[in-house]
């Protein structure tokens, strides 16, 4: 198994110790229940060690051949598992609750982002995620106050993000929100060996095999948050996201990884383009994955201004929700984004993602622009009547059109929806019908005119 890690590690630990005490035997801090737990491990390898050799001594003595090797080994252990005689030492199935140690939930940003946890950040693209993802690593590597006041901790990062460049636009980004960088690490490659060339090599790091170099790393560091950007990128070619079973197979051991070390893991991931009244179905990919997190964050536009964001919670299985923040991206002097945060905001998450619901003033304007428009009007038009900026007028026309608040006709004009100008042939948006089109317009702006007597 490549995700695996050494099953000799503690063991050789303990063997340097008096007496086959724990390595850990010494730290006050250390429960009797991780010195069973060690004990145990260490039992299961030395059964394991024994179940090999007694398997190797029957193949050189001709009881088996050597391609049943590893069938023998797999009956030598069940049949240990499965006897009377509890052969393996581990009693009744299963961990009694009473053995169980109580824990608080450790948090690293509070009722947002918990430690030892997988927390998943979703949102479309440009909203600001990678940039929000690099805003809560700053926070770490300093230990100021996470964003909203709460205190932080101080700690180092591990971020994976191979479609970034970490000279030209993670460093900048980092250093503009006020990142210590000696304490961000990125883990874009893993180190490979070539058996056949006797040489070394990096390959792009997957989650699907590289969980174990992912475990070294963040002992290596001590990190305490790890980022994962964007999840798709990172899967592995042979995993499908839309697929349960190939999504559990990835975040079943990465949720481990993260108990087992005790770091947060924030994974960003794409919204889907469906429509569903449920927020937590508009993520990319299998429901396991938001299944698989503890927390779910989401970015969408503010409904009130399509300059502002509003970061949500959106899933808390370990406290009660967080309340919504509201931020801008804007840039420093050298033309840097980063975010500004606005304080808290009451939109209720239901109505983010259906901007229909509650259109922002600028979206009011556009539609009473296109309603009283005797036909329909290109974005410069729109623009002018409007007072708001192309090019942010720009983007804002395609949300609508996603929406299904505006129509878009020939030649990038648009209309609100059941116009009188708008026919069947108005629609059509091929070569030779544009000029069709534009002429059955029964009331083309004066712009429009020009272009047709042209």
């Amino acid at each position: 198994m490549e995700n695996q890690l050494d099953p000799t590690s503690s063991h050789n630990q303990e063997e340097s110790t008096p007496q086959g005490s724990s390595v850990n035997a010494n730290k006050p801090d250390k429960s009797n229940n991780d010195l069973s737990k060690e004990k145990r491990a260490w039992k299961r390898y030395q059964l394991g060690k024994e179940i090999g050799e007694s398997v190797e001594d029957l193949i050189k003595r001709g009881f088996f051949k050597e391609r049943e090797r590893e069938t023998q080994r797999k009956q030598f252990f069940e049949t240990m598992k499965y006897s009377d005689r509890d052969l393996l030492g581990n009693g009744p199935i299963g961990v009694k609750l009473s053995e169980v140690e109580t824990q608080p939930i450790e948090w690293l940003w509070q009722k947002r982002i918990p430690l030892g946890k997988i927390t998943i950040l979703d949102g479309d693209p440009g909203m600001g995620k990678s940039l929000l993802a690099i805003t809560i690593a700053a926070c770490v590597s300093t230990g100021r106050p996470m964003p909203d006041g709460t205190p932080g901790r101080q700690g180092d990062s591990i971020l994976i993000a191979p479609e970034d460049s970490a000279e030209d636009t993670i460093k900048p980004r980092m250093e503009a929100a006020g990142c210590d960088p000696s304490h961000v690490f990125l883990l874009n490659t893993v180190l490979c060996f070539d058996e056949k060339r006797l040489s070394m090599y990096d390959r792009p790091f997957l989650l699907s095999r590289d969980l174990k170099d992912l475990e070294v790393g963040i002992k290596r560091t001590k990190a305490i948050l790890v980022v994962i950007d964007p999840l798709t990128a990172l899967l592995g070619r042979n995993i499908d996201s839309s697929r349960d079973q190939d999504v559990r197979e990835v975040f079943t051991p990465l949720a481990q990884l993260a108990e087992r070390i005790g770091c947060a893991i924030l994974i960003i991931r794409h919204l889907n383009k469906g429509s569903s009244d449920n927020i937590l179905y508009r993520g990319a990919g299998s429901i396991g994955i938001i299944a698989a997190a503890r927390t779910g964050l989401l970015v969408a536009h503010d409904p009130d201004d399509e300059q502002k964001r509003v970061f949500a919670t959106i899933k808390n299985n370990l406290s009660k929700m967080a309340p919504n923040l509201t931020y801008q991206i804007v840039e420093n002097e050298r033309g840097v984004p980063y975010i500004q945060w606005l304080g808290e905001n009451h939109h209720s998450t239901s109505t983010l993602l259906h901007p229909g619901t509650n259109l922002s003033f600028e979206r009011q304007e556009i539609l009473k622009t296109l309603k009283e428009a005797t036909g329909s009007l290109d974005t410069r038009e729109i623009s002018e009547l409007t007072g708001i900026k192309y090019t942010s007028l720009r983007s804002m026309l395609n949300r609508m059109q996603e929406a299904k608040e505006i129509v878009r006709l020939y030649r990038g004009k648009y209309t609100s929806p059941n116009h009188p100008s708008i026919t069947p042939k108005s629609e059509l948006t091929t070569g030779d019908t544009n000029e069709t089109s534009a002429t059955s317009a029964t009331s083309a702006t004066s712009a429009t005119k020009k272009h047709i007597d042209k």
